[in-house]
């Protein structure tokens, strides 16, 4: 096993930092801050992430992703709101019905170009956290129930697994998975279980090796999908909270972390990190979704 050290690549002032990818095409990094509600990107310089926009939704911003057209996808508080090239953000339709002690968190496109996207409870765990695939076209699916606080979500890169992070029940699991139909009847497998600290973020590596971000334990955990712990990637940030590579080639893994719920810290939380660990990682999926004529009826638009 490796140990091996991030450096910080921006100022310690993100509240919390998540879904951080590569968009290629533009050659930025684009992650969210979650509960400020800002999409933002970065120019990566050598081995700094220099700002170069900030995007508020007006609302929670659970994860991010990048869209065929050029826009951006978000995971907003209770429904994926767009961003069109042009800056103007449409915001559709709530998803998560009548409980309103929900919002949405970590999200990833699929290698078909749709959506997947989990919850988590505002208040008191409930065990009632659901993961759900959203179809360009709109229509909304269940993945997967029971969930305790639904994270990470990544695939193999063959794209017939899905790898899906419950951060409270501290475990990776994984299911077969395609472009047909999601069988709802085959059970989620464990891959990796009572790790050392809370499982948060998720990035598979192009060998199909899993990197997990370890919230409370200032690291990435770099394991085998038999389990063996292969490297350790130590951050000076108490809540690592989401793993990525980035670069054109895809060869500089990015770690954001948090400040929430801290007090009288001293290290860098809430710094984005890089750390070169060789390896590299997997173009991030497109949705295939329109950014600026998006399936639902507009709620809301504004321009940035």
């Amino acid at each position: 096993m490796t140990v091996i050290t991030a450096a910080a690549a921006t100022r310690a002032e993100y509240e919390l930092a998540e879904g951080i990818v590569w968009d290629d095409r533009a050659n930025l990094v684009r992650w969210v801050d979650i509960w400020k509600g800002r999409v933002l990107s970065g120019r990566l310089n050598k081995r700094l992430i220099v700002d170069v926009d900030s995007i508020e939704i007006g609302q929670t911003a659970g994860a991010v992703a990048v869209a065929e057209d050029g826009g951006l996808l978000v995971a907003a508080a209770r429904g994926l709101a767009v961003i069109a090239p042009d800056g103007t953000i449409s915001y559709g339709p709530d998803l998560l019905g009548d409980r309103g002690d929900v919002r949405l968190n970590d999200g990833s496109v699929d290698p078909q170009g749709r959506f997947i996207v989990g919850t988590l409870a505002v208040g008191d765990e409930t065990g009632a956290e659901v993961l759900l695939r959203v179809s360009p076209g709109g229509a909304v699916e269940t993945l997967r129930t029971g969930i305790r606080l639904s994270n990470g979500i990544a695939f193999s890169p063959d794209g017939r697994t899905i790898y899906h992070v419950d951060t409270l029940a501290n475990m990776v699991s994984s299911h077969s998975y395609g472009p047909g139909a999601f069988d709802l009847d085959e059970p989620w497998a464990p891959v990796l279980t009572d790790l050392p600290h809370y499982p948060d973020g998720l990035a598979v590596s192009r060998d199909g090796s899993l990197w997990v971000a370890q919230w409370g334990g200032s690291s990435i955990r770099h394991h085998a999908t038999s389990g063996e712990l292969l490297d350790v990637i130590n951050v000076f940030a108490t809540q690592a909270s989401c793993p990525a590579f980035i670069g054109p080639d895809l060869n500089t893994l990015a770690i954001t972390t948090a400040q929430e719920g801290l007090e009288d810290w001293s290290d860098a939380s809430g710094a984005i990190f890089l750390a070169s660990v060789g390896a590299t990682g997997l173009p991030v999926p497109r949705w295939r979704g329109s950014t600026t004529s998006p399936s639902w009826h507009t709620e809301k638009e504004t321009h940035a």
